[in-house]
């Protein structure tokens, strides 16, 4: 039986999908703590960006799989990746520009959480056009 290296498409869906949680966990790092240190956020504003981020998980999460499964997965995947990088890039912008604010980062925690869950539900899909189905529970 081949090597899961044998397959490229689903090396670089390997390789992306680790960039793609690291930027996701630095992003979920960086949220909480850009409102406290930039903001002087207290236990309410932060609440207030975890719901947000929330609302976007569950708001989308139904509909994401339906919608999904119409789709190319793979341009859904790097459309979610590019759309949160952009919405994620308006915070040091905004801090440059002296506009950052609370609803700033309620409206990034929203619609990042939002394309998160778009791409996770094209990227559970995606291994079954990658790989064999005998090697599917390694992927």
């Amino acid at each position: 039986m081949r090597s899961l290296a044998a397959y490229p498409d689903f090396l670089r869906l390997l390789v992306g999908q680790a960039v793609s949680e690291m930027g996701s966990v630095v992003t979920r790092t960086a949220l909480p703590i850009a409102a406290v240190l930039a903001l002087d956020a207290g236990a309410a504003e932060i609440a207030i960006m975890v719901a947000a981020a929330s609302v976007g998980v569950l708001g989308f999460g139904l509909a994401a799989g339906a919608w999904v499964d119409r789709l190319p997965r793979r341009p859904v995947m790097i459309s979610a990746d590019i759309g949160r990088a952009l919405v994620i890039l308006t915070i040091p912008l905004a801090a440059a520009a002296g506009a950052l604010r609370m609803e700033l980062l309620y409206v990034v925690a929203f619609v990042s959480a939002s394309l998160g869950i778009l791409f996770d539900a094209a990227y559970r899909a995606y291994p079954p056009a990658l790989v064999p189905r005998a090697r599917l529970v390694d992927a």
